[in-house]
């Protein structure tokens, strides 16, 4: 990709950020928190302040694991070949002293702030984490002119991102995959080690320098990677420890016996001269968060920094390469929720959905499961998040996803639990999803934790039918035989309650000074049980006024 692509690509992309009440300088913020940090969309959209006088602080993103505050500003220009000098990166860097002790803390929460910000500082728990670090973090697309980057230079515990660094480590999901053209990698050493499976195949271990890795065609559109193992790449920070010896020359001889190393297949591989080795076809299958940290610091890479590489030589599309790509990255690091997947619960749910639903829905109970032929997939964490939501009546919790599947576990999972009954969740949540647009404020209806909200709302209105809560209770048929039907009467049950839920928001808001806060009052079981109040009583109003409009009515005409 040539600059100018990038350019014209990353304005397309920060537009998809663009809601009503949202500065591009914040979708942009977004963007980049997504596509650098690698952080998921709905927790990029948390941890960015979109709103005035926010004292120079345009986002905070904790990372518990690194224990890091990182301090976040953008400036946005809508044109290109902008100049960005340094007065405002040393106004932002400045913007520190409100995070460097307790003190500072709660002076900024006294402080005439935006209450936004005011609000996540509060919900993060910041004022607790003085033994964190603080990383400022500058972000902007236009252009560092010379003085900008003598201060930078000088500058302690500074991240800055200009255009060009921008276009430097940016890598995306290429729309094709492309198979790689034939390259030749120098070998300065040359040991290696040969060996030959049963079947044949040829597999060559060598020690290649990471800037030699870095040559390899499709690192950036991301064609290099195999699309089995794409969804593991990119959903975290740059592994700490990798960057933290690339950017430390000392530690590049010791990498070698750090490192797991990478494994590559390859359509065709020669036999190697005194000093290369020639392939072409390839794919790395395991390494892929590697290869990005190499290729995002490429201009730190030394002579010294080798990495061992496990080359095999067969056709990439073939069903053992997809075998090695499964089981070499299932011995990476795993989550809590992937302890859970093979226990007796999921195992027994994941049969019932196909007793249940056949080939047509798929209860992913394992990452990277194949569901090539399936309508829908439910995934485990989901369903989690919607039980969470719908049957525990929290749908504030359904972020803590550690949580959920740490002390909530038994309880998400009981016995009572069944695919029935996940499966209407889900069809509430769709309901809610798909018809978001109903919702006056853009904001919300773009954000993940109040979609559950919302399906939880309708599920309450369920539970004041009589026949809504009999299929909560019992769900089979309705989710089965009657599931078009279902559908359509919680969508028009949707479309009748949305109308007070808009009026509901904006008394809220005005009661609050006109402030909403809504990244933080979803996660907020106060406000959640409000809006319950409200949307339940609403709910009453509205079949006072017109009995056709109770759920059991508008179901049962529409069965009929």
């Amino acid at each position: 990709m040539e600059f100018n692509e990038f350019c014209i690509r990353m304005r397309q992309e920060v537009s998809g950020y663009n809601v009503e009440g949202r500065e591009t300088s914040a979708a942009f913020l977004i963007w980049f928190l997504v596509n650098y940090f690698r952080i998921e969309p709905q927790d990029a959209i948390g941890s960015v302040c979109d709103h005035t006088n926010d004292k120079g602080i345009d986002g905070i993103y904790v990372d518990e694991e690194e224990e890091v505050i990182y301090l976040f500003q953008s400036k946005f220009s809508l044109s290109d070949n902008q100049d960005q000098g340094d007065n405002d990166i040393k106004n932002f860097v400045g913007a520190r002293r409100w995070f460097e002790n307790e003190e500072a803390v709660q002076e900024l929460l006294d402080s005439t702030a935006s209450r936004e910000l005011k609000s996540f500082v509060q919900m993060a728990g910041i004022i607790d984490k003085g033994n964190f670090g603080l990383v400022s973090v500058f972000v902007t697309n236009k252009q560092f002119n010379i003085h900008a980057n003598e201060y930078i230079l000088g500058a302690s515990n500074l991240e800055a991102y200009d255009c060009k660094k921008l276009f430097q480590e940016y890598t995306y999901f290429a729309d094709e995959e492309i198979l790689a053209p034939p390259i030749e990698l120098n070998l300065s050493n040359t040991s290696n080690i040969d060996y030959t499976p049963p079947d044949g195949i040829t597999v060559k271990v060598y020690a290649i320098r990471a800037k030699e890795l870095v040559r390899l065609h499709g690192i950036q559109d991301r064609t290099l990677f195999l699309k089995d193992v794409r969804y593991s790449v990119g959903n975290t920070r740059v592994n700490k420890s990798i960057k933290d010896t690339i950017l430390h020359n000392s530690e590049h001889g010791k990498f070698f016996l750090y490192h797991n190393g990478i494994t590559i297949v390859c359509g065709t591989l020669e036999e190697p001269t005194t000093d290369c080795v020639r392939m072409s076809n390839y794919a790395v299958v395991n390494g892929c968060q590697s290869m990005l940290s190499f290729y995002e610091n490429r201009d730190k890479l030394s002579n010294n920094l080798y990495v061992l590489t496990k080359i095999i030589n067969l056709n990439v599309t073939s069903p053992l390469a997809r075998d090695i790509t499964y089981y070499t990255n299932n011995q990476n690091s795993i989550s809590i929720a992937d302890l859970r997947a093979n226990d007796s619960v999921q195992r027994s749910l994941q049969r019932e959905f196909d007793e249940l639903f056949g080939k047509e829905v798929k209860y992913a109970r394992k990452r990277g499961e194949n569901t090539e032929g399936y309508r829908e997939v439910i995934g485990k964490d989901f369903a989690a998040q919607l039980m969470e939501a719908i049957y525990y009546g929290k749908p504030h919790n359904t972020h803590l996803k550690q949580k959920l599947f740490g002390e909530e576990y038994t309880k998400i999972f009981s016995r009572r639990i069944t695919a029935e009954k996940i499966y209407l969740a889900n069809i509430l949540y769709r309901v809610v999803k798909n018809n978001a647009n109903l919702l006056d404020n853009e904001q919300i209806s773009t954000y993940g934790l109040a979609i559950f909200y919302f399906a939880h709302a309708l599920s309450e209105i369920l539970r004041k039918d009589t026949l809504g809560s009999q299929i909560l209770d019992k769900p089979k048929e309705y989710v089965t035989d009657q599931r078009d039907t279902l559908s359509g009467a919680l969508e028009r049950m949707w479309q009748l309650i949305t109308p007070d839920i808009n009026a509901d928001i904006d008394e809220y808001t005005e009661s609050q000074d006109g402030f909403f806060d809504y990244k933080n009052v979803f996660k907020n079981s106060v406000f959640v049980d409000h809006m319950d109040r409200r949307v339940k009583a609403d709910y009453e109003r509205l079949i006072r006024r017109n009995a056709n409009d109770a759920f059991s009515n508008i179901y049962n005409k529409l069965a009929s």
